[in-house]
């Protein structure tokens, strides 16, 4: 009873925060009595205190040794569970639903759906240079409602780039310093390598790119967790490998310290594995969020004939997410740094549901809740070197937060069960986030260009 009076006072209505309010609020907030799941992996603490002072966390831990200042603004945890805001780190921002086409003017759709469930950071690892450089920019500044936003603007392809609008074709070995001074220049925080790029020019690029102290993150499809790639210097991999993995080749990908961004959303997409029942739909982080007629095209979408050269191509995607999978745990159990990202958008891999479902199909591969929790917090964190930042519920670190009902800890699904955003130091207003025919401008995507690098 002692401990419990402690923690009572005055109790402050709970002010919403809707755009442009985005500034940290003066009054300090504190979650009185939830389940703590502190990011780091470790056990939670059942009966939590989190104290928000500004834009940071002043205190996390047990409620027994809280001293919660006078006048603060109270929620009730009760029952629920709080956490660290979630972030994606593999996502393109230009919209659509299929992967292709384009959206540029919709941006804050996606933005309202990833903050609507509880996405508070992202990594944009391929767009439009100058149109994400300034999205980073204004999320950064406050003006934009947005997750705190990383980027590596365009890719960095071969002459004939796998998708020529978003990338620089580097056809000579000659233009390599001059691209790695424009990203440099733009403050890219990664580059990222693409599929056509030989193992050669990626050599050249690596290392050119760490003599400015950029790190170099990968996607070379099949390819991925080749030690051959490895062997290059890069610094991570933006997808987890399909490809048979030796002992050897994990092991090689722990001792030069990379780091694997999973997913394996995007794979089981391939697949046509989550197509199959189209149920997922009416999810409320989907409903809540997504214009009528990308759900209307995608139901057209999952219902249709495939081509037998289709056909194929999903059997083999099949195998490849098959061994994805095996892939995750095997580099878990290795120790190497695994961080949760979604490749959003695609078919059924939605801005902000898909963190979500991502985790669900980490903890399938055979990871702990708190394990693929901590994918998705502290470990992104440590890909961007921000550990000190962000990404976890302790003193000093963002006050970017989740309350969810449940416990995640033992259901993984439950992180789905979103009641409350904080970004920043402020409590969004969700409801404000949905997706409002009456207030959206309406704004139709337009087709992307995209040739197969297996083609």
């Amino acid at each position: 009873m002692r401990q419990r009076k402690s923690l009572q006072f005055a109790v402050a209505l709970v002010v919403l925060c809707p755009l442009p309010c985005l500034a940290a609020q003066e009054k300090s907030i504190a979650i009185l009595h939830a389940r703590l799941i502190d990011g780091l992996g470790g056990p939670p603490v059942e009966d939590s205190v989190v104290i928000l002072q500004g834009n940071k966390v002043e205190y996390a831990g047990p409620a027994n040794a809280a001293k919660v200042p006078q006048g603060s603004q109270i929620i009730d945890g009760k029952g629920k569970t709080v956490m660290p805001g979630l972030a994606d780190m593999h996502v393109h921002l230009q919209g659509g639903w299929d992967g292709i086409s384009v959206d540029l003017l919709g941006y804050q759709r996606y933005l309202n759906a990833m903050l609507y469930s509880g996405v508070t950071t992202v990594m944009d690892t391929g767009d439009y240079q100058p149109w994400i450089l300034q999205l980073r920019q204004e999320a950064a500044s406050g003006h934009l409602l947005s997750p705190r936003i990383y980027c590596t603007g365009a890719m960095i392809d071969a002459a004939d780039p796998a998708w020529p609008d978003l990338a620089y074709a580097l056809s000579s070995r000659a233009q390599i310093p001059e691209f790695v001074q424009r990203d440099k220049q733009a403050a890219v925080d990664l580059i990222k390598g693409y599929a056509n790029l030989s193992d050669r020019m990626l050599r050249r690029l690596v290392t050119e790119a760490h003599k400015e102290k950029i790190r170099v993150v990968i996607d070379q499809w099949e390819r991925n967790g080749s030690p051959d790639l490895v062997q290059t210097g890069i610094d991570g991999f933006a997808h987890a490998p399909t490809r048979k993995m030796a002992a050897d080749d994990i092991q090689l990908i722990h001792d030069r310290g990379l780091f694997v961004i999973t997913t394996l959303t995007v794979e089981e997409y391939s697949a046509r594995r989550r197509l199959a029942d189209v149920k997922f739909l009416d999810e409320p982080l989907i409903a809540d969020t997504t214009p009528p007629w990308f759900l209307t095209e995608l139901r057209a979408e999952a219902t249709r004939n495939l081509s037998d050269a289709e056909k194929s191509d999903v059997q083999k995607s099949a195998a490849g997410f098959d061994e994805m999978k095996r892939n995750v745990k095997k580099l878990l159990d290795a120790g190497v740094l695994l961080a949760a990202g979604t490749d959003a958008p695609y078919p059924g891999v939605f801005q902000g549901e898909a963190i979500h479902h991502e985790l669900e199909l980490l903890v399938a591969a055979g990871m702990t809740p708190l394990q693929a929790i901590r994918t998705a917090t502290s470990n992104a964190a440590r890909v961007m070197h921000a550990e000190e930042e962000w990404g976890s519920l302790q003193t000093g670190r963002a006050a970017n937060v989740l309350i969810v009902a449940g416990n995640p800890a033992e259901r993984i699904n439950d992180t789905r069960q979103v009641e409350t955003v904080i970004l920043n130091g402020k409590i969004l207003d969700r409801a404000s986030l949905r997706f409002d025919p009456k207030r959206d401008p309406g704004f139709r995507a337009v087709n992307g260009n995209f040739v197969s690098p297996l083609q």
